[in-house]
């Protein structure tokens, strides 16, 4: 009876560590949520970014200074992924592009169609041909060195769609030390202390799809080289050129330890030590 109950433990045990393995971490990735705005719940689409402001002093140095697209000024540090604008409420992505996509949630809606609900971006001449729309997933957790699978459908009208995984970890210097002046979306289990140490973007992977009137499904695995090893991730879903894209069942998934394995034995050695992996048990 003992030994009957011990494998009865094991098995719950083992069936629960691989339903956590195959959990989905993109909160909603689904889009069957939606806020009281309309849009895709617990995705970033009300965005916006910064621009730096130089000034030469007497002393040959410089000094700079941030401006939010809104105007609004955001100190002499850089702003970092995950800092929400208190003055526009834009999510701010850590990229210098000012005030392109102060108007981007009015290009995102969510819809019928996919599995139940998918999210629609809405591309006129002016914005596909320029900044396109975008969105962005939560920032999640991650293992340094372990390898995740992708997988989302998509499908577009003349629009060029594109999925990007980025990978950010804890800057070693710079970076805005403000969070705790301005809103942040950063979850609590990111940063306990609410130290406000600043994200810097290390990684990225892309995957380019085709302008298809029928859905299609793409996958991707990855796993960072050494030097580009994370502690978060964030899916960005995005598209340019004017039209119309749609996107639905957006999944992020940690590999297994099988097919970390089989990911290494498939992965030739690369010559550029940059782009060297660490083989290491995990």
């Amino acid at each position: 009876m003992i030994r009957r109950t011990a494998l009865l433990l094991f098995l719950v045990a083992f069936a629960g560590s691989q339903a956590l393995a195959a959990h989905n971490m993109v909160t909603n990735g689904e889009f069957e949520r939606v806020d009281d705005k309309g849009g895709p719940e617990y995705w970033h689409y009300q965005l916006t970014d910064f621009m730096p402001q130089t000034t030469r002093n007497a002393d040959g140095t410089r000094t700079y200074r941030y401006k939010c697209g809104c105007g609004h000024d955001l100190g002499p540090a850089k702003p970092w992924a995950g800092l929400i604008c208190p003055k526009c409420r834009g999510f701010i992505s850590g990229e210098e592009c000012g005030s392109w996509y102060l108007k981007n949630h009015e290009r995102v809606s969510v819809v019928r169609g996919g599995h139940g609900k998918c999210v629609k971006f809405d591309l006129s001449t002016s914005v596909g041909n320029n900044q396109g729309v975008r969105i962005f997933s939560r920032l999640m957790l991650a293992k340094r060195g372990w390898g995740y699978k992708l997988k989302f459908s998509v499908k577009a009208y003349k629009a060029h769609p594109r999925v990007f995984v980025e990978g950010y970890r804890y800057a070693k210097v710079g970076g805005s030390r403000y969070a705790s002046k301005y809103m942040t979306d950063v979850p609590k289990e990111l940063d306990p202390d609410r130290t406000g140490q600043p994200l810097e973007r290390i990684f990225r992977a892309q995957v380019n799809c085709s302008t298809s009137s029928s859905w299609k499904t793409y996958t991707k695995d990855f796993v960072a080289p050494e030097r580009y090893q994370f502690d978060f991730l964030s899916v960005k879903l995005y598209a340019y050129m004017p039209g119309q894209a749609w996107f639905d069942s957006v999944e992020l998934v940690p590999m297994s330890r099988s097919e970390m394995t089989e990911y290494y034995k498939d992965k030739r050695k690369a010559k550029d030590q940059r782009f060297k992996h660490d083989r290491r048990e995990r």
